[in-house]
């Protein structure tokens, strides 16, 4: 296993490191969120399996972090270690992406059982097969026909939206609100320029999956 740990406080590195030692864990140490963002691009996807991060650091804060690495789609566990207390810290965070939240000091024990669980929750995901297509839900990718479509994170959320539809039409109202948190429709063509993009990617090398019904929705078809 290997965690990236985020904080600017050298004693609680060393804190963390020497609990991770004891579960045969490398740790790799940034101490601000602009350095941990660069260690994470230069080792690339898949290189953690968590990452333990710090909220108020020098420059950049926690929360910064955290909102670039789920706008680039990582579905990578994030724990929030930090000594802030606060229900609304706690929330933001939370509704942030991260997966838990614990306030310093912590236990030993209790970081490493989180650690665990939140490593195995994502290990459990299981890839879902539609069709001619199979989306990875642990790191967030889609392949078709074992081919990598490369879709943004909003795309790739909008697709697995259709897919869950199970081949029925997804409402365009529907599809707003679970994917652009719109509880309404704003009166633009956010939705069609996406189901362009879309189309492109995923049905470059294919018959056309993403099926227009006119003045309802869309619906994806399995082949």
């Amino acid at each position: 296993m290997r965690a990236l740990l985020v904080d600017d406080d050298s004693d609680f590195r060393t804190f963390c490191r020497l609990a991770l030692k004891t579960i045969d864990c490398e740790v790799k140490e940034a101490q601000n969120a602009h350095e941990g963002l660069d260690i994470l691009d230069a080792e690339g996807d898949g290189s953690f399996d968590v990452i333990l991060l710090d909220l108020e650091m020098p420059g950049a804060s926690g929360h910064d972090l955290l909102y670039d690495v789920r706008e680039k789609g990582d579905a990578l566990p994030v724990i929030i270690l930090s000594g802030r207390s606060e229900v609304e810290e706690r929330v933001k965070a939370l509704r942030g992406g991260a997966d838990d939240f614990m306030v310093k000091p912590v236990d030993t024990d209790e970081l490493l059982a989180r650690i665990d669980a939140v490593v195995r929750r994502r290990n459990s995901l299981a890839p879902l097969d539609y069709g001619v297509l199979t989306f990875d839900l642990a790191h967030r990718r889609v392949k078709r026909e074992g081919k990598a479509c490369h879709l943004s994170p909003r795309e790739y959320d909008l697709l697995l939206r259709l897919a869950k539809g199970g081949g029925e039409t997804v409402k365009r109202d529907t599809l707003l609100e679970d994917v652009w948190d719109l509880g309404f429709d704003p009166g633009t063509n956010v939705l069609d320029v996406h189901i362009g993009r879309l189309r492109k990617k995923v049905d470059r090398d294919g018959s056309p999956l993403i099926e227009t019904i006119r003045g309802v929705g869309y619906r994806l078809k399995r082949s």
